[in-house]
């Protein structure tokens, strides 16, 4: 394959990756204030927001969410949208960590679209691990090249992508990986 060839692969993994993360942020953003009650009971258990300011942070969170899904959709501002991803995924890879740490794995990271959750785990910890990896590389991939445009053909792709996260999510929360869960 030449150095060519393999930019333009790059890049349209980068595009298509960059369509994906911002239909699940979009969707992210909506979800939490869409269930604004259940977002602020999780940021004040989860996350320890005091109650008076849960509403604050539900609103900030869910705004820049917002924003780096539509930063990652702009072709000039693809990179930016990456670095605002990988620091949201770090902060719930954080967050969750923390938990684990503190013994606290039943508690309700919001972290689901569905009404099924599981113990913090494994699965938790590796997909945010994936999806900051992912960030990281479209951040780079885009900062080191022009971004193109996000083709119809990959916002489709994109959505289907996005199906198939909540079908694994949804089948993760209904059966555990196994008994005895490692972390």
């Amino acid at each position: 394959m030449s150095s060519a060839s393999a930019l333009g692969v790059m890049q349209l993994l980068a595009t298509q990756s960059g369509a994906f993360m911002a239909a699940l942020l979009i969707a992210s953003s909506a979800h939490k204030l869409i269930r604004r009650a259940h977002t602020q009971a999780v940021v004040q258990q989860f996350a320890g927001v005091p109650q008076g300011l849960s509403a604050y942070a539900v609103a900030a969170v869910s705004l820049v969410e917002m924003l780096a899904g539509v930063l990652l959709i702009v072709p000039a501002q693809r990179a930016t949208g990456a670095v605002l991803a990988a620091l949201i995924w770090g902060s719930y890879l954080g967050l969750i960590l923390r938990a684990i740490a503190q013994g606290r794995r039943n508690v309700d990271c919001g972290c689901s679209f569905g009404a099924a959750q599981r113990p913090l785990g494994v699965y938790q910890v590796a997909r945010n691990a994936v999806l900051l990896g992912l960030a990281t590389a479209v951040g780079l991939e885009s900062a080191a090249n022009v971004s193109a445009a996000v083709p119809a053909a990959q916002l489709l792709g994109a959505l289907t992508f996005l199906a198939l996260y909540l079908a694994i999510d949804q089948a993760m929360a209904l059966q555990p990986m196994r008994s005895g869960e490692a972390l």
